[in-house]
């Protein structure tokens, strides 16, 4: 069968594919070997001055992460602390009931998906008990879903911390001035390397404003074996877009608040002068970086004999 591009003089130079196009490869750099990781300040969102405060105790003089040097194959059926107060690994680490009570293990969090909760096949509900600890659940369809669940997973992680510091406080086995981290969540998926590790990313990025790159790296350093794929990355770049959005607004807000304005104040503009301004000004070129480096292609090509 000749098509319309055929008998135009044309060939198609590849085959036609009729699935979704890929989300873009995002290259990832490894962290150099012996390169100290350093976290900014606590600049998380969503809290009030109280629990700002509480999560800035929490958080302080943990920030300088050392690579891991000599990680071993076997490593990966354990959990590593991201943070003294942050923990990930797979579910098989649950059982370790010795390393959960030695390292102060207060909370169980598991990423799942909703087909394995409904078989409940994976919970830390069991061990919880056991340990006399707590445990939570974010369940999602598929790891579309995640970028949902990371605002969800934060707060369980923040209202358990800030829950066990104020206990501390009232039992008065914590200082309001104290470096201890009276909680510590371990999170964990299957494997450990998917959907716990992609969570454990947001969480910092949401928590220290990191970017996409610097937090998988850091989360890498300390677990060498997580495995993000390009659509775990993009969906963790979709999340900076939104959290950056999120402070612009938070900040806008804030400004808006402390800014006072006069009785006097000069009338607004009218929609005319709006539209005057308007006239002349340059298309926004933020988009471009998406494309650059991209190398041409062209879909037909000429048959035509000479």
């Amino acid at each position: 069968m000749i098509t319309a591009s055929q008998l135009r003089g044309a060939t198609p130079v590849g085959g036609y594919s009729w699935r979704p196009p890929s989300p873009p490869h995002i290259h990832v750099p490894q962290a150099p070997e012996d390169q100290q990781l350093v976290l900014p300040a606590y600049n998380g969102m969503n809290y009030d001055l109280e629990e700002r405060e509480i999560l800035k105790v929490i958080t302080r003089n943990h920030n300088v992460v050392v690579g891991v040097k000599d990680w071993k194959y076997e490593m990966r059926r354990s959990a590593q602390a991201i943070q003294p107060f942050l923990y990930l690994g797979p579910s098989s680490a649950t059982r370790d009931l010795d390393f959960m009570r030695r390292e102060g293990v207060t909370m169980l969090l598991v990423i799942r998906n909703t087909m394995t909760a409904a078989a409940s096949l994976l919970s830390g509900d069991k061990v919880a008990r056991e340990l006399g600890i707590q445990a939570a659940a974010v369940d999602v369809a598929g790891n579309q879903e995640l970028i949902a669940a990371f605002p969800r997973a934060c707060k369980i992680i923040n209202d358990h911390l800030l829950s066990q510091f104020r206990q501390g406080i009232a039992n008065g086995t914590v200082h309001s001035g104290a470096i201890t981290t009276p909680g510590k969540v371990f999170v964990f998926c299957e494997s450990g390397n998917e959907r716990s590790a992609a969570v454990v990313a947001a969480y910092l990025m949401n928590m220290f404003n990191l970017d996409l790159i610097s937090a998988i790296q850091y989360v890498q350093t300390q677990r060498f074996c997580v495995a993000f794929d390009d659509g775990l990355k993009n969906l963790l770049l979709n999340y900076e877009e939104l959290l950056n959005a999120q402070r612009c607004v938070s900040a806008a807000t804030m400004t808006t608040q402390i800014r006072s304005v006069p009785s006097n104040a000069r009338p607004k503009r009218r929609r005319e002068e709006d539209s005057d301004n308007e006239v002349g000004m340059s298309l926004d070129n933020s988009d471009d970086e998406r494309f650059a480096g991209r190398g041409g292609f062209v879909p037909f090509q000429d048959n035509w004999a000479s």
